[in-house]
């Protein structure tokens, strides 16, 4: 049996943008947290977990403590919660996502998971808004991890588990951001990026073998899960 582990924003829903907005203004109405760098590049880890502790450390010396990242948490769904009942639109699904979701799972020969650097509400909520249902598949959240590398290695974990399975045959991750190509090439698996012909090419620079812009052609992501290469190095 082969797995594909799905990434959420910009991969399963078009939310970059709202996640964006919501997650800097999470800092200051939680922590009073200001002028955040928005480089995500220029992170260590890019994931929820990574950028708060690197923030924090950077602030005040020290990581944040549970009541803290309750604090954060919460106000972080809160300010989604909001945006999406001001403008939905801001929450729907790359193209034929949620079809695609469906069709995998009927597959015999494929395992679907989910592994995200968002935390598990926050994502759970962007999910749900965008109509995509996921509750039943193994995933890995900001929660179990700093670094992509750890969560998709717990949304391996979780999978293997899921669906009985001491090993998989084929590993291929599905991504939009350069940080899910790097990852995919430290842990040595398959990548398969989704991104506008813009975002194509730099994905492909980085290093992807196969890019679509969205699942609107269920047989052609099909044909590419099973052609997706583990990325080469960087080009640029």
């Amino acid at each position: 049996m082969n797995l594909a582990i799905f990434d959420i924003d910009g991969t399963l829903t078009e939310t970059n943008a709202v996640d964006e907005i919501c997650f800097v203004q999470a800092f200051a109405d939680a922590h009073a947290i200001t002028e955040i760098n928005t480089n995500w590049t220029e992170y260590e880890y890019v994931t929820d977990s990574g950028i708060m502790f690197q923030i924090f450390d950077e602030r005040f010396g020290r990581p944040p403590d549970e009541d803290e990242l309750m604090n954060f948490k919460s106000c972080l769904v809160n300010l989604l919660e909001a945006q999406r009942e001001k403008n939905s639109s801001l929450f729907v699904e790359i193209s034929g996502a949620s079809r695609t979701l469906t069709g995998l799972n009927r597959e015999t020969e494929w395992a679907v998971a989910l592994a995200t650097g968002c935390w598990h509400d926050s994502a759970d909520l962007k999910l749900k808004a965008a109509g995509i249902p996921t509750e039943h598949l193994p995933a890995a959240f900001a929660e179990h991890g700093l670094s992509r590398e750890a969560i998709l290695q717990t949304a391996v974990s979780h999978a293997q588990q899921s669906y009985d399975q001491s090993r998989f045959e084929r590993i291929v991750s599905v991504g939009d951001a350069s940080w899910d190509v790097q990852a995919a090439r430290n842990l040595g698996i398959a990548f398969l990026g989704i991104g506008k012909p813009d975002h194509e090419l730099r994905l492909r620079q980085v290093g992807a073998s196969h890019v679509l812009e969205n699942y609107s052609d269920y047989m052609q992501f099909i044909e590419c899960l099973g052609g997706a290469e583990v990325p080469h190095n960087e080009s640029v």
